[in-house]
């Protein structure tokens, strides 16, 4: 048998109504909560059907608006597909047109690459031709320039031809008053040799100052020209030929350059230079050892002539020619 715990009856009575009490006490506490959890479960459950009735009228709503996203999500769905489909066709036509534009460019590039090497080519002719341009304006001014002193020489060389045509007809008085004084008497020589001087001396002075020299043949009768007379007047009518040559050198070079028809000139412009030397001589025989030569020169500035061409060589011309007036004061 068990001990009790108490020690009598009435402490065991207090104990248990003591916990009594207690778990009273517990009870009513619970039952004024349950009470609470029931009002606010009622409170609660009230606001839950609230809740509900408003959740189910927002899920009619819904519904129907999901209804109405359906049909309208369908609506759009086949605006949507219809739309691919046309800007399908519409890319493919893009993409068509996009290859034409890109073929259309190739070609303009082409275009443009080969208009740009025509205008290269096109400007380095442009620049050939300004260049050839001023090379053939600066030719040109020379040529100007050439063919104005040429002019001057030209009209130079007239001058020359009608002086040198002037001594050749005093070259042949004075071969005709040689000719007439060897007919006389030796003793009328001096006579013929003093008057001589002063007439040659005039003849001389007129030369030099290029005024005409006619004269007539009966005024070379009574008069001689001095040997220092006959070399002045070769001296003169060598120095002519000699400008006339270099002129004639000079106009030959000029026409072959340009490669036009030569210039014509007289014939008997030259006077030729035997029957100067056949004066000064005086029919002595002196210049014999000349005559080859000077016959040569002859045939070739004849030549010259008679074919209407100034294109004489200037080189032929013997040498010879021009030491007439040494051999002539030799003799």
């Amino acid at each position: 048998m068990e001990l009790s715990p108490f020690k009598d009856v009435h402490e065991e009575v207090a104990y248990w109504r003591k916990m009594a009490d207690e778990y009273k006490q517990g009870l009513d506490e619970v039952r004024e909560e349950l009470d609470d959890f029931q009002a606010s479960s009622k409170e609660l459950e009230y606001e839950l059907e609230t809740q509900l009735k408003q959740l189910e009228k927002q899920n009619h709503e819904l519904i129907i608006l999901t209804e109405r996203l359906t049909s309208e999500r369908d609506h759009y769905r086949e605006k949507v597909e219809s739309g691919h489909s046309t800007l399908s066709q519409e890319v493919e036509r893009l993409q068509e047109e996009l290859t034409v534009c890109k073929r259309e460019n190739e070609k303009q590039q082409r275009y443009i690459r080969e208009i740009e090497q025509i205008n290269d080519d096109l400007e380095r002719a442009k620049r050939a031709a300004v260049v050839s341009l001023e090379d053939f304006e600066s030719q040109l001014n020379k040529a100007i320039e050439r063919n104005a002193i040429l002019e001057n020489e030209l009209d130079e060389k007239e001058d020359l031809i009608v002086t040198v045509q002037r001594l050749k007809e005093e070259t042949r008085d004075l071969h005709q008053e040689l000719a007439i004084t060897r007919r006389q008497p030796v003793t009328n020589q001096c006579t013929h040799i003093t008057n001589g001087l002063s007439s040659g001396a005039q003849t001389v002075n007129r030369t030099s100052k290029d005024a005409p020299a006619q004269t007539d043949h009966g005024s070379f009768s009574a008069s001689l020209l001095t040997p220092s007379v006959r070399i002045a007047a070769l001296n003169m009518v060598n120095d002519a030929l000699q400008k006339i040559g270099h002129l004639e050198f000079k106009l030959s070079e000029l026409y072959r350059s340009y490669g036009a028809p030569p210039l014509s000139a007289p014939p008997n412009a030259i006077a030729p230079p035997n029957s100067l030397l056949n004066t000064v001589n005086g029919g002595s025989g002196k210049l014999a050892a000349k005559e080859k030569s000077q016959a040569t020169y002859r045939r070739s500035s004849s030549k010259s002539w008679n074919n209407g061409s100034v294109a004489r060589d200037h080189g032929s011309v013997p040498s010879d020619c021009y030491e007439t007036t040494m051999h002539v004061a030799n003799g």
